[in-house]
């Protein structure tokens, strides 16, 4: 192998691949990237047997078609240091086992492993296949993310809920993800191709890694589905992940159908008042408490740790039954922090239900968060 490219080029496609890749592996082939130079491009590989990441960078010139793997974090740490106007050429040399890399004044030296070594990805019979702007993909990712569990006891909740479901003969596509403390839903028309009911559940490595790599995307992501797996594309880029194999609870019993009260308040000043307040709760429990008390709601919180307390009155539109609901700060602030509109609205029945957030303006998203006892 044998061809030279750009610091650019190369080094985007590595920093992608190397943040899946294992530091230290208890099988040294997993800490390398695969490099593949064939038909006008140098094809790179990464996984880490659960998610694997393929990339394609055009190349004007190969001298030398070959493959090898190089280890990943060691080569990156040496690209990005490179100069970005120079050129940097590549050499494998098979007898002796070693990638030469010349940049300008710099030369250096990788041991290797024979392509050989890199696992083979199995064949998998794609059912479902459909695309999405990733504009679209983005949303659904950003307004769910936050809510996916890190309790490694319940694993299916490790991960966003994809799913279609059918509404008066219409197809939707829903984001779901919840931590038991908190839920957050995201619907949208489902794609054409995608008119067929399926349930996937993606786990969160996954969901982190591609929403750096769909950032910059302008054209349609295309997503293909199997039983065991997903894979998207787009670009020169293609990402195979597992799914978590589990059964995602069944979250339309979570939400409330009929809350008996609500009141809208401005999403600005609601904010403010709770960061203000938070500062003085707890440090453990982070709980503060609304009281909604005729056309009134009273935001406070008590420390008894440290002997301290606050209080804010905000006047809002509420005619419902006096009430005190306990919620955790944290998980308040941020399910306000992803709308964008002017005004939220709080459905509850009472203060120990759970209670909903939403943007009467928008029905693609909504939330339901767990009151605490305060």
């Amino acid at each position: 192998m044998k061809l030279t490219l750009s610091k650019l080029d190369f080094v985007k496609s590595l920093s992608f691949i190397q943040d899946i890749v294992q530091t230290k592996s208890t099988i040294p082939i997993l800490a390398n990237v695969l490099l593949e130079a064939k038909q006008g491009r140098l094809h790179l590989s990464g996984t880490d047997m659960d998610m694997t990441i393929s990339d394609k960078i055009k190349i004007k010139n190969i001298e030398t078609e070959g493959a090898t793997c190089v280890p990943v974090h060691i080569l990156y740490n040496v690209i990005k240091e490179l100069s970005d106007d120079k050129l940097i050429d590549l050499s494998y040399d098979k007898n002796s086992k070693k990638l030469y890399l010349t940049s300008f004044k710099s030369k250096f030296t990788f041991s290797c492993l024979p392509k050989d070594d890199f696992p083979i990805l199995t064949t998998e019979n794609y059912k479902i296949s459909f695309s999405l702007k990733p504009g679209l993909l983005k949303e659904m990712i950003d307004k769910t993310y936050f809510a996916v569990s890190n309790e490694e006891a319940r694993y299916y909740l490790n991960g966003i809920l994809f799913h279609t479901i059918k509404l008066n003969n219409k197809f939707f596509l829903r984001s779901i993800a919840t931590d038991g403390h908190r839920l957050a839903q995201n619907e949208t028309d489902a794609p054409p191709t995608a008119n067929n009911i399926f349930t996937t559940i993606i786990p969160k490595k996954l969901i982190f890694e591609l929403r750096k790599l769909i950032d910059e995307v302008e054209n349609e992501i295309k997503i293909d589905l199997s039983e065991r797996k997903i894979k998207f594309s787009f670009n020169e880029t293609v990402v195979i992940s597992k799914l978590i194999d589990g059964k995602f609870p069944d979250y339309e019993k979570v939400i409330p159908k009929n809350a008996k009260n609500s009141f809208s308040i401005d999403r600005k000043i609601f904010l403010e008042s709770i960061n203000r307040i938070a500062t003085i709760s707890s440090e453990k429990s982070k709980a503060i408490k609304l009281n909604l008390n005729k056309n009134k709601l009273t935001i406070s919180a008590n420390n008894l740790e440290e002997g301290g307390s606050g209080i804010e009155e905000i006047e809002v539109n509420y005619n419902g039954p006096t009430l005190d609901i306990g919620f955790n700060a944290s998980y308040l602030k941020e399910i306000i922090n992803q709308f964008n509109g002017k005004e939220i609205t709080i459905l509850f029945s009472n203060s120990i239900a759970p209670t909903i957030i939403k943007d009467l303006t928008q029905s693609k998203t909504l939330y339901v968060l767990m009151p605490m006892r305060v």
